[in-house]
Order: structure tokens, then sequence, then C-alpha cells
């Protein structure tokens, strides 16, 4: 009852913010929910089973604390949703599959122990779907962790909504791809609640046509010498759309905290639009906090290079477009997650790696 209060006396949210100035949040409210989730996890050798926890309850009290009125009605109204634990090391798995032509649905994933973990949330290509979907990920133990979670959201209208909580020396590196959706607005916040914690965030996008991709980033930091780097790249052609907005927000006990936000955007359109908005909120004077915003055409004299050593046009610029977004990916991720953004990326096997 007191969700149902606190959904029905919070107003909807303001175009006149960040969070929504962008993209329209009415698309992802509907009373008709027909929600169709099948969950699957990966049986090969490489990848261990995960499955769902019947007997935990789910927990509200994080995403409460902050509300937000499209998060409320998803906790509200969610038609299925997992609980899931992982305790030991390994590489994990999990498929998402929507094909409801109105999905909502809330995952709670607590972590334990050193781990690799994929998600994949694919949706129906065949006809128009919504998705409004709330992520908890909980990072525990010391746990050092690489997550990397797959949009595949052709022909949908998908939100989503990321908590995400560490504890004291955990590290947590996070690794979004979206290609080509129809429209997706995607708010990752995350509470470095724990000292000598170390969080990584990068986002991949590549748009075309009437394409539309939001992603705003909440890096808050509560506790001493934390450490954050959110790192945004979209590729744009068409009349396609990417929005970032990246918060990095200092709490006045978060001393010896460092924090650092760059995003970097490629025109391939003079059609297309690129707005990227950098946030900080520093209530600690002993920090180190520092952004930086690029939107760019390709360099023509690079295209001019390579098309010089028989390359066509077409072949350099999708050379200099992968190689933008594969930048600096091996460097923070396992090898094992490079070679799969390196597939989705360039549709061919990295040959280090074969």
């Amino acid at each position: 009852m007191e969700l149902r209060e606190l959904y029905k006396n919070y107003p909807s949210p303001l175009k006149t913010q960040h969070t929504w100035r962008y993209s329209d949040y009415d698309l992802f409210f509907d009373q008709n929910i027909n929600t169709n989730l099948i969950f699957r996890t990966n049986l090969s050798s490489n990848y261990k089973k995960l499955e769902k926890v019947n007997d935990s309850d789910f927990i509200d009290s994080l995403i409460l604390k902050y509300p937000e009125k499209i998060t409320l009605f998803n906790l509200l109204n969610f038609q299925d949703g997992y609980n899931i634990e992982i305790k030991d090391k390994g590489i994990w798995e999990l498929d998402f599959n929507y094909s409801g032509s109105f999905n909502v649905v809330r995952n709670i994933i607590k972590i334990y122990s050193d781990c690799e973990l994929i998600i994949n949330n694919n949706l129906n290509n065949n006809s128009t779907i919504k998705v409004n979907e709330v992520n908890e990920i909980f990072i525990y133990n010391q746990a050092k962790v690489k997550l990397y979670t797959k949009h595949t959201a052709n022909n949908a209208y998908y939100h989503s909504f990321y908590y995400v909580y560490l504890t004291d020396n955990t590290d947590l590196r996070q690794l979004f791809l979206t290609f080509n959706p129809k429209y997706e607005k995607t708010h990752i916040r995350t509470l470095i609640d724990g000292k000598e914690s170390n969080y990584i965030v990068y986002i991949l996008t590549k748009t075309d046509n009437l394409d539309h991709v939001d992603y705003r980033t909440e890096n808050i930091h509560i506790k001493p010498n934390s450490k954050s780097l959110s790192v945004y790249r979209s590729i744009v052609n068409g009349r396609s759309k990417s929005i970032y907005t990246g918060m990095l927000r200092i709490e006045k006990d978060a001393p010896y905290s460092v924090a650092y936000q760059n995003s970097r955007n490629l025109l391939l359109s003079n059609k297309a639009k690129i707005n990227t908005i950098p946030e900080l909120e520093i209530l600690n004077q002993e920090v180190v906090c520092t952004h930086g915003a690029v939107v760019s055409y390709i360099d023509q004299d690079s295209i001019y290079y390579l098309t010089s050593k028989g390359l066509s046009t077409e072949e350099a610029v999708k050379l200099i477009a992968d190689g933008f977004l594969l930048d600096k990916i091996q460097d923070n991720f396992s090898n094992n997650i490079y070679s799969l953004v390196y597939k989705e990326i360039t549709n061919e096997n990295d040959p280090e790696l074969v």
C-alpha cells in the first residue's frame, strides 16, 4: 500500500530535468501489461548455469531512496522477476528474451565472488514491443566483477533502469552495447558506498535512420578513496539521435575520491544529432574530478590514407568506426568479453583470440 500511495503522490518527471529532457517517459506507461519473458542460461562448458532464487524476497528500500515515477510503476506492476545470487568464481551468462507487447520486469542480482557475467537482453524483432525494466546489482565481499550487457532492441521501445551498489574494496567494470534500437532510454545509478572501491562503465552505441538512444549515468561517491570512470562512445548516422548525460557526485564524507567522465561521439551524417551533458556535484574539496566531451566527423585524411592502401571508402569508414568503439576495451575487460564485443562490432572473430 505504501508503494501505491508513493506512486500516486509522486509527480511525473519534468521535461526540464536532464533525466527526461530528450526522451518521452509516457511511452513506458501502459496498463495493458502482457509480459512474456523467457529466462535462459548458457549450459556450454565455458559458462555456468544461473538459477532463480525462489526463497528470497525482493527488496525495494534502495530503489525508493531515489523514487522516479516510471520505476515505481515497474515495482507496482512487474509480472515476472528474477532474484539471482552468484557465490562462485567463473563465467556466467543470462539470456532474457522478451516477446510480450508491453513488458514490465524487475531483476535483482547479488554477486559475492570474482566473476564475469554476460547479460543478453533480447527483444523479438518481428514486431514493435515495449519494455520497462528495472535491474538491481549488488557487489559484496570484495568481489572483482566484469559485467557485459548487450541490448538487442530493434523495433522496440526500451527503458532500462540500473541500480548498482558497491561495498568496500569491490571492483565492478560494466560494459553496455546498444546497436540500432528504435527507441532506448537507459539510466544507470551507481552508489559507490565502499572504501577503496572502483567502478568503470563503458557505453558503446551505434544508431542509424531514426534511432533514438538516451543514456544517463550517475556515479555517486559516498565513501573515501573510491574511484570511478565513465566512458560513452557513440556513432550516429542518418537522422538518428544520441544523448548522454553523465553526473559525478562526491559526497562530503568521500574525500580522496577520483572520478573521470569522457564522452566521445562520431558523426556520419549532417542530419544526425548528438547531445552530451556533463554534471558535477562536488561536496568535498579533497578530490580529483575531470570530464571531457568531443563531437566530430571522421577525419578525411585518415580515409584518404586508408583508401590509398587499397580499401574502399566504405571499408575505410567501417575500419575507423570499429576502432573508435573498441579503443581501450581490452585494457579494462577480460579477453572473453573483448572477443564478444569485437565480434558484435566487426561481425568477425578477433584474429588474436581465434
